[in-house]
């Protein structure tokens, strides 16, 4: 980034970064790729409401959801 890549350049990298993390997720045997999925979906949502109020609520539930025994 400092050194000011065109648009691309970052869309690629941020790309290949993602697909190799995903990748490594996948093999968690606990299913860690959705985990995150969820977390970084809670954050985008978090982040896009006008008030504190519905985000920290997004990102309580969503706490409570991934911290959860399986099966609960």
């Amino acid at each position: 980034m400092a050194r000011e890549p065109t648009a691309e350049e970052v869309r690629e990298t941020y790309a290949t970064g993602v697909e190799h993390f995903a990748a490594w997720m996948a093999t968690d045997s606990d299913d860690g790729l959705s985990v995150v999925a969820t977390l970084v979906g809670a954050l985008l949502l978090a982040r896009a409401t006008a008030g504190p109020e519905l985000s920290d609520k997004i990102l309580e539930s969503t706490h409570k959801a991934v911290t959860a025994p399986h099966g609960s």
